[in-house]
């Protein structure tokens, strides 16, 4: 596992990078962690580009070269691009995955929002999720990303999980809290 201080670094750096380019506003932060993410995403599923980026027989021209044309068929922001040309220059590619969950983290904390595990027993609809979003809200006072799992094995109810904070209303946790008790 890789040490999480150059990416943390790294992240930090870029964030506040474009703050200042864009005169202390947030608005394009969303759109470059985006990127980022779609990019480590297709780098940690993409045989073909983790070969390209990692081998050494790739020169950095080469991986600069396929950075850029992946940046340029997805219209990626410039500032993205420029980011991941120093990227190459400074062999940092291989902190790509821990830049972007780190930009993410960044990005969250400066833009006073947090993450949600929810987790229900079926798929939820959107109108079902923005409901909880904004019940979590209310809980924690900060915007709230949902992202939701099934698992069957909850029977029925819902969970969520902010960071360390976790609202369990399922079935499955009353059935052990109930087995706790009797045993």
């Amino acid at each position: 596992m890789q040490d999480a201080t150059i990416p943390r670094r790294w992240a930090r750096a870029f964030v506040e990078t474009l703050i200042e380019l864009d005169n202390g506003k947030t608005d394009g932060l969303s759109r470059v962690e985006a990127e980022l993410t779609a990019l480590a995403g297709a780098l940690s599923t993409s045989t073909e580009l983790k070969n390209a980026m990692y081998h050494p027989a790739f020169s950095s021209a080469q991986r600069e070269a396929v950075l850029m044309d992946i940046a340029q068929s997805a219209s990626f922001h410039d500032v993205t691009r420029k980011f991941l040309k120093m990227l190459v220059e400074k062999d940092r590619v291989r902190y790509l995955a821990g830049i972007a969950a780190a930009f993410r983290a960044e990005v969250d904390l400066r833009l006073s929002r947090v993450r949600a595990t929810i987790t229900s027993a079926k798929p939820l609809d959107d109108a079902a999720v923005k409901e909880l979003a904004a019940a979590l809200k209310g809980k924690v006072g900060k915007d709230v990303i949902a992202q939701v799992t099934v698992d069957p094995s909850v029977l029925s109810g819902l969970k969520a999980q902010i960071g360390g904070l976790v609202f369990d209303g399922t079935v499955r946790s009353q059935l052990d809290r109930m087995r706790a008790t009797l045993l």
